[in-house]
C-alpha cells in the first residue's frame, strides 16, 4: 500500500510528554472556518486552506473557571457543536456554541448523579455566546452552564456533542442537540447505568438548548423523544437511546437520515 499525503495544518504541543490531543473537527459553514479542540483546553480555528492555527478560545482560561480536567487519557475538553444559527443575525442561535469538558470544579451541585462509585470530577455541558461569530477570537462571556453530571470513575465519563446537519429550519430535528453520555467508567458498567431510564448516564441524550422545560429550567425537552409519554415519572425524557457503553462519535447518513453511533466497549 502506498500513501502521500500533504500537510494541512499543525496544531501547537502545550508541553509536556504528550502532543496536541484533538478529538473534534468541524466545518462551520457560516463563518467558513475549521474548528478542532485540544483536550487540554484549546478552541482552535483553521482556515479551509489550512496552514495556519489560531486559538478561538481557551477553556482553561482562568477568568473562566471552568479548570479543565484532563488527566489521564480520557478526560478532558471532549467536543463541541456549533449552533445552526451561530452565524444567522437575528435568530435566537446566533453567536452560541457548546462545549462538553470534564472539570475538577465539584463545588456544585450536579443534575446527574450516579448513584456509586466515588465522586472523581464532573462533566460539564457549557453554553458560549459570541458577540461576532466571524471575529477572529472569542468575544461574549463566561459561559452558561446547562447541565453537569457527577462522573464515579476517572474513565467513560464524555462523548459528541452534535446538531443534526441535516435537519432543515422549521423541522422536528432543527436545533436540538444531541448529546453522547457515556456510563460513567470502570468496567461493565459496574452501577448498571446503561439501561436505567431514570438515568442519564449510558444514554444519548436529545435537548433543546435554548428551551426551559427541563427539570433545572436551564434547556429544553423535545416533546417528541422517544421516552417523554412513557407515563413513567422516573423516566428521564432528555433520553434519546439507551444501553450505551462510551458513545465517543455519532454521525448522520446523508443518503437516509439515519444516526450511526460508535461506541467503545
Amino acid at each position: 500500500i502506498k500513501v502521500n499525503f500533504v500537510e494541512f495544518a499543525t496544531l501547537p504541543d502545550l508541553g509536556g510528554p504528550m502532543p496536541a490531543r484533538p478529538m473534534v473537527l468541524v466545518d462551520e459553514p457560516g463563518t467558513r472556518r475549521l474548528f478542532t479542540n485540544d483536550m487540554r483546553g484549546p478552541l482552535y480555528t483553521i482556515p479551509r486552506e489550512g496552514k495556519t492555527v489560531a486559538v478561538y478560545l481557551d477553556i482553561n482560561d482562568p477568568k473562566w473557571g471552568v479548570n479543565v480536567n484532563a488527566t489521564g487519557n480520557e478526560r478532558g475538553f471532549q467536543s463541541f457543536a456549533f449552533h445552526p444559527q451561530f452565524a444567522r443575525q437575528g435568530t435566537p442561535g446566533f453567536g452560541k456554541f457548546y462545549t462538553y469538558t470534564d472539570t475538577a470544579n465539584t463545588t456544585a451541585t450536579a443534575d446527574f448523579k450516579p448513584g456509586g462509585g466515588t465522586h472523581t470530577h464532573d462533566t460539564v455541558l457549557l453554553e458560549w455566546t459570541a458577540k461576532n461569530p466571524a471575529a477572529a477570537a472569542y468575544d461574549g462571556g463566561a459561559p452558561r452552564e446547562l447541565m453537569r453530571f457527577e462522573q464515579p470513575f476517572g474513565n467513560h465519563n464524555g462523548g459528541q456533542l452534535a446538531f443534526n446537519p441535516l435537519a432543515a429550519p422549521n423541522s422536528a430535528d432543527f436545533g436540538l442537540l444531541y448529546v453522547g453520555s457515556a456510563d460513567g467508567g470502570s468496567g461493565g458498567d459496574p452501577i448498571n447505568l446503561g439501561q436505567n431510564l431514570s438515568s442519564a448516564f449510558g444514554k444519548m441524550l436529545r435537548i433543546d438548548p435554548l428551551g426551559t422545560n427541563s427539570a433545572n429550567g436551564k434547556y429544553g425537552i423535545p416533546k417528541d423523544n422517544p421516552f417523554v409519554n412513557d407515563n413513567d415519572p422516573n423516566t428521564l425524557g432528555e433520553i434519546y437511546a439507551v444501553g450505551l457503553r462510551n458513545p465517543q462519535r455519532f454521525a448522520w447518513d446523508s443518503r437516509n437520515g439515519n444516526l450511526f453511533v460508535a461506541d467503545i466497549g
